[in-house]
């Protein structure tokens, strides 16, 4: 084999991965959920702000924070969780209801992934 052919076996896969890989500007845009008691709307910014917006039958609420990339994870810092989908106290004191906390996840198919809680994956419009 002439060296020739032997290079492209190396580059050829390095293009792909960095073809494939994302790149924190595919994360920018609009992410929403409805939920059977509200909907939520994420807007990720190129500078790396982000507006939340929750609206149900009692209004509308909204809040800002700052959003990044670690390693493989993606960080919304100063994330709110409105509502918790259960109403047991000490799953909503757990989860932080209302309060801005440091929400750490990732972004598959679009989507902005909540293990614990489905309900919660607003997907990019």
């Amino acid at each position: 084999m002439t060296k020739f052919p032997k290079i492209l076996l190396l580059f050829v896969p390095l293009c792909l991965v960095l073809f494939w890989c994302t790149h924190e500007e595919d994360y920018v845009g609009t992410y929403k959920c409805k939920h059977e008691y509200g909907e939520e709307t994420i807007t990720l910014y190129p500078d790396h702000s982000f507006l939340q917006i929750f609206a149900d039958s009692n209004g509308v609420d909204s809040n800002e924070g700052r959003w990044r990339t670690e390693s493989n994870r993606f960080v919304l810092d100063g994330w709110v969780m409105f509502k918790a989908p259960i109403q047991d106290e000490e799953i909503r004191f757990r989860l932080s209801e209302g309060e801005k906390s440091i929400f750490s996840t990732f972004i598959e198919n679009g989507c902005i992934i909540v293990d614990d809680l489905p309900e919660f994956n607003p997907c990019k419009e």
